[in-house]
């Protein structure tokens, strides 16, 4: 698992004089590094990459002068950047027919404060309902994660924008006959008549494409369970568990262990509709996924003003020895001060708050009678205990 301990950034300005006829040319680059054994080591390959990315640019190559961070490692080779908060081992089963010792598990801090389970070879397939939607209903729903089609309780609906137009057009005739010295009171009798039809027809409309919404949405858990039914009849050694979460759905494969690179695993992300950037992450940095704790916006204490929506200081991890952090020390400490407070506040509040609602499980003839391994009923336990699945709780 490509998870570092310790992170740096380095931004260097260089020149180069190509001919004495010519002005210098100038580059500013910054760059990212990384360790697991120190945070001056992580300033060094910060520096080294730098170097590396000067000696490109020399040459002639046209280079990336300022690395930026991008969410779900975008193709830029950099390890995902969150914080570690624990890690664990889980003993396998000698009967297993995978030849790793044990299962790696690390729990992290992601990017907006949740706590984030990182496992190396339990398959943990995450699928979004817009995906499903997109693919059960392509004629409604687009299938590439936008869904204009959809109604939100915050948005008003585009269709009654057009009644203001015709309002206006109303109000320019009245004006008109008015002007004229003309009767115009039939006019606005007529106005207000079609007003009060068209926001009616618009009304109805918005109610039957959010009870279409709702509807489809209801139809996504039968449908999953059918699919994950399919899957083991026709794969009879396979087993599986279906959990529910706020906007989708978490599988976690329980018959064996298996690394992310497997053939097999592609497979599952496909068959199952997996979320394409969660699809990414895992390749790129070679583990499964859980969130465990909920998102702070979707907590009734942030929307209370009793925390923060945003986790404070998201740069924590480069410190004074760092050339691009231009806080002041005070201010730094700070930011970091209020960091540590939100986190005491949304660990408490997140106690309130399950990440998941376990639905159920399924196996194939001959997976329900394989002895389950020890090191996947250890973690499926753990990962229940720290969703809080069985709680009756909201979904956050």
């Amino acid at each position: 698992m490509l998870i570092p301990k310790y992170w740096a950034q380095h931004k260097q300005r260089f020149e180069s004089l190509e001919t004495s006829s010519k002005s210098s040319k100038q580059a500013t680059i910054k760059r990212y590094g990384w360790s697991d054994v120190s945070q001056a080591e992580a300033l060094s390959h910060a520096k080294s990459r730098v170097s590396e990315a000067h000696n490109c640019w020399l040459a002639g190559e046209d280079i990336l002068r300022r690395e930026r961070r991008e969410e779900y490692n975008a193709s830029n080779g950099i390890p995902i950047r969150e914080e570690i908060i624990s890690e664990h081992d889980f003993p396998e089963n000698e009967l297993s027919n995978n030849s790793a010792a044990v299962t790696k598990l690390i729990v992290t801090r992601n990017s907006y404060g949740a706590q984030v389970a990182n496992v190396d070879n339990i398959a943990i397939i995450d699928v979004d309902n817009k995906d499903l939607l997109g693919h059960l209903y392509p004629e409604h729903y687009s299938s590439n994660g936008f869904m204009p089609a959809i109604p939100t309780y915050q948005s008003k609906p585009s269709s009654k924008l057009k009644i203001w137009v015709f309002v206006l057009v109303f109000i320019l005739i009245a004006s008109v006959i008015a002007w004229l010295g003309l009767s115009w009171l039939w006019l606005l009798a007529v106005m207000f008549g079609v007003t009060a039809y068209l926001w009616q027809q618009a009304s109805q409309r918005d109610k039957a494409r959010a009870q279409k919404y709702t509807d489809d949405i209801a139809s996504l858990l039968p449908y999953m369970t059918d699919l994950i039914k399919k899957r083991v009849v026709n794969h009879p050694t396979e087993r599986f568990r279906l959990y529910q979460t706020p906007a989708g759905f978490r599988i976690i494969a329980t018959h064996d262990t298996i690394a992310p690179s497997d053939e097999l695993v592609a497979e599952w992300f496909e068959y199952f509709h997996a979320d394409a950037n969660y699809v990414r992450l895992s390749q790129i940095q070679q583990c499964f996924r859980a969130r465990l704790t909920a998102k702070p916006w979707r907590m009734s204490e942030v929307e209370n003003n009793k925390l923060a929506k945003d986790i404070p200081a998201k740069d924590f991890w480069f410190g004074s020895n760092n050339i691009d952090v231009d806080s002041s020390i005070e201010q730094r400490q700070d930011e970091l001060k209020a960091r540590k407070q939100w986190i005491v506040d949304y660990d408490r509040f997140a106690q309130g708050y399950r990440a998941c609602h376990y639905v159920e499980s399924f196996a194939g003839r001959e997976a329900s009678h394989q002895l389950e391994s020890v090191a996947i009923k250890a973690f499926v336990d753990w990962h229940d205990r720290a969703c809080r699945v069985d709680k009756a709780l909201p979904m956050a």
